[in-house]
Order: structure tokens, then sequence, then C-alpha cells
């Protein structure tokens, strides 16, 4: 009996859609990505967010098949794809300029697809027919892309992805061509479409907003390497590294070395003074030990008590309006910034000039796990 139960579990291990395998790409002396491993459930809305440069592109097409990794492996759907043309990887992709053929009819463009599978062309028109019903362009179907408003465009180039029904929807910044008015209604229309279809897509992004709204999973990148993945709940409330927490809208990096220790509390000596944090579990930072940590805007206040046992004094140096958060930027002593949000329904209370102490509570202070940077 022992000997089936191992070969019965692996069978009903749910299957992943996509898996990376330590995957490095190399340009000459430059590495673009540096041991990228990642799986992505069925379903699943990944987010690969960081800034330009950090290799979220790169790593995107060679999942695609248009770039093909110098190392490690890529499967999707169980399948080794490594060395597959893009045909064949059960995928579709869409570009930011959404790379539509001028010279084609929205209808043909939809099609396209299918046509390059071989299907029959009996199949194809009536396939054509549904896609442009469920996208709301059956109206656009003899125009050309150029009559076309750049929301129209978004909504083709997405039909024309979907109509093959692929395992994965690779999307790089596809809404970053798009009137800032009109990102939102597509962003929005496109979680809905992913949550009804159950495809999984893979979303390039350098925009948090988009990420944090969007993904199931959100994967942060920096210099060609993964810094944390986690739902955005994770990464928001305990970015793992000093990158992360800086690069994360809201939170407020301090950099120092730990010079007390308690079993619940470490001490913290800063440029801007000194600060406990919560103690991890072991193996946690020695005496003299570098280390990182950040508090979120948010979880400061301007009136601390005894339960605010982190403080500060700072300069407020502007006030910033953010919809319903009044935002204050404030100058440290050792010349660093420090934010604090404030809810706009709350009376404000500090103008630009003025000197305050703040403070937050030490369990809302996070450790970084990763180097100090």
């Amino acid at each position: 009996m022992d000997s089936l139960a191992a070969p019965l579990e692996v069978m009903a291990r749910p299957q992943l859609d996509l898996e990376l395998r330590g995957i490095r790409k190399r340009y000459g002396d430059f590495t673009a990505v540096d041991g990228v491993s990642l799986q992505v459930e069925k379903g699943q809305f990944v987010c690969l967010l960081g800034p330009s440069g950090c290799g979220k592109t790169t790593t995107l097409r060679c999942v695609a098949g248009l770039e093909e990794p110098d190392d490690g492996g890529i499967l999707i759907g169980g399948n080794e794809v490594t060395k597959d043309p893009p045909w064949q990887r059960d995928i579709a992709m869409m570009f930011q300029d959404f790379a539509l053929f001028p010279h084609m009819t929205v209808a043909k463009q939809v099609g396209f697809g299918l046509e390059m599978l071989k299907k029959p062309k009996v199949g194809i028109a009536k396939r054509v027919e549904e896609v442009l019903k469920a996208f709301e362009i059956s109206a656009l179907a003899d125009r050309k892309p150029g009559s076309l408003s750049g929301g129209q465009r978004q909504r083709v180039a997405l039909a024309r992805a979907m109509i093959t029904e692929p395992r994965i929807l690779l999307l790089d910044e596809p809404v970053g061509a798009l009137d800032y008015s009109l990102r939102e209604t597509v962003m929005l229309e496109l979680k809905l479409l992913q949550q009804r279809t159950g495809i999984s897509f893979i979303w390039v992004t350098h925009d948090q907003n988009e990420a944090f709204s969007l993904g199931d999973l959100v994967v942060v990148m920096n210099h060609a390497k993964i810094e944390q993945q986690g739902t955005a709940e994770e990464i928001l409330r305990r970015p793992a590294t000093a990158f992360v927490a800086s690069f994360v809208q809201g939170n407020n990096v301090f950099r120092g070395r730990v010079t007390g220790t308690s079993p619940d509390v470490l001490q913290v000596e800063t440029s801007a003074g000194r600060f406990y944090v919560p103690r991890p579990p072991d193996p946690a930072p020695m005496l003299g030990d570098a280390v990182s940590f950040s508090v979120r805007a948010e979880q400061i206040t301007d009136a601390p008590s005894q339960r605010q046992a982190n403080r500060l004094t700072a300069r407020c140096t502007a006030v910033e309006y953010f919809g319903a958060v009044r935002r204050h930027i404030f100058e440290r002593c050792d010349g660093e910034v420090l934010k604090y949000d404030q809810f706009g329904a709350h009376a404000a209370r500090i103008v630009s000039g003025q000197t305050v102490q703040l403070g937050w509570q030490v369990e809302e202070t996070v450790l970084h796990t990763g180097a100090p940077g």
C-alpha cells in the first residue's frame, strides 16, 4: 500500500499553468534575467512588477518563446517548452502598442490566430462572430485600426489574443498606451474577463496600482532577480527587503545597526535616532548586525502617546493630496524624507514649515529579512 501512496499523491496534485526553473538570460556581459524561478497556479492573475530594466519584460519574452534562456527551464501545463516556438506553447501575447495589422479589418484581425492554426473557414467565421459579440465590438467588424479609438483597439487586440483560448495570456504593459481616465475601466474589464475565463494572465507593469489591484500574485523584480513574491497585502504590509519597502509607495525605510536585544524586541541605532522593532524568529540579527526596517505612512501619528515607543521630530516640507488621503512630507534630522498619511476626512493639523513629533508602535515596524541595502 505504501508503494502506491507517492504516485497517487503526485497525480492528485493540481497542475501548474506555468513553472519557471532558474531562468537566466544574458546579452553579452549583461545579465537581463538571473535565476528566476516562479510557479503560476491554474487560472492565476500574476503581475510582474518592477522598475525599468529589472528583467520583467525579458522574463515575459522567454515565456512567450521570443527569447531563449541561456539556462533554466520553462514548463507550461507540465510540459517542457523551453526550446519550443511560440505557436506551440498554448499561449497568446498582447503588446502595449496592440500590434494590430493596419490593412486588416477587425473581423480579419480577430480570426487571424485561428487561420494560422489552419482551422476550417466555416468554424473560424462562427467563432469570430461569437468573440466580437463577447467583446462588444461587432459593430466594428468591417473597420480598420486607423479608424478606431484607443479603447476600441485595445478590445480588438484582446479579442484576437483570446480567440484561440490559450492556457496563458501574456500582457506587456497593455494599458500603458491608454488615457489615464480609460485605464481603470479597461483594467476592471480585464480582471472580470480573467475570472470568467479561468485563463492565467501574466501581466508586466511598472505601475504599482495596476499590480496591487489586479494581481492574485505580485512578483517584485529588481536587478534581474525576484526580490519578493506574494499577495498584494503581503507585499504592502510585510516588505521583505529594503528595496521592496523603498519601491512600494507609502513606506518609510530606516537603516542602522542592532545595539540591543531582548526576547521580543531589537533596539536599532540609526542616523535618525534609536528605534525598536519586533524580534523575528531565529536566526535573528545579532548585536552589531546591519539591518533595515520600515513603517508605513498611515501607521504614523502626529500625537504619539506611551503606546508609540518609536518617535522622532521632523520638519514638514510639503503637504500633498491623493484623493481621500492627505500626505505630509517631512525632512528627518539626517536629511532623509519621511511620509505621514492622514485621511482627508480628519481636520488638517500640520502645515508646511512646522516641526512635529511623530511616532508609531513597535509592532507596526517591519524588519526586513533581506540585505539592508
